[in-house]
């Protein structure tokens, strides 16, 4: 008796669940937020005044957050990074496509044969792109896809590695 007693009661107990749903005693569906409203963009600090500033001075001050330490980079890659930038050139704002970046460059000590290095920031965004290119191999460090299609874009052999030459001296209009 006491087995016949124990499955009614145990299906009915499976009845009374299976039934929560038509009764609303379940949880509640998730509401999604509505489409077409973007996450609030956080907030960044003006990266332009920057340009023609060299990378260790930028990173030691106000872009103490472009560090490779607070990039996330290991130990190793910190320090290949800081010797494929011993000769720096002074920060440029590159734009091309909608996109704008503040890009740091850099060569080894030895020659930009020897290794080069890049930190590019999204102005927009302060999303950052690191790439190293030297005796280790060319790896991209901090990878952000934006900021990569830029350099690319603005590059004579669309690489991220081969940046268009630095304009030093203003050039002059050809007067016919």
């Amino acid at each position: 008796m006491n087995r016949i007693f124990l499955r009614m009661a145990l299906a009915a107990g499976m009845l009374a669940v299976a039934g929560c749903d038509q009764l609303g005693l379940g949880p509640s569906q998730a509401v999604s937020a509505p489409a077409g409203e973007p996450p609030p963009a956080q907030a960044i600090a003006d990266l332009r005044p920057h340009a023609g500033e060299f990378y260790s001075d930028f990173a030691a001050a106000e872009g103490a957050r472009y560090s490779p330490d607070q990039l996330g980079l290991n130990a190793g890659d910190r320090a290949r990074l800081w010797r494929a930038m011993a000769a720096p050139v002074a920060g440029q704002l590159v734009d091309g496509g909608g996109a704008e970046a503040l890009v740091f460059r850099g060569c080894a000590e030895t020659s930009c044969d020897d290794g080069i290095a890049l930190v590019a920031i999204d102005t927009t965004t302060g999303a950052a792109f690191a790439a190293v290119r030297d005796a280790g191999g060319e790896e991209i460090l901090a990878s952000n896809d934006r900021v990569e299609a830029l350099l690319r874009l603005n590059s004579p052999t669309r690489r991220w590695d081969d940046p268009a030459p630095t304009q030093t001296a203003a050039t002059e209009v050809a007067r016919p």
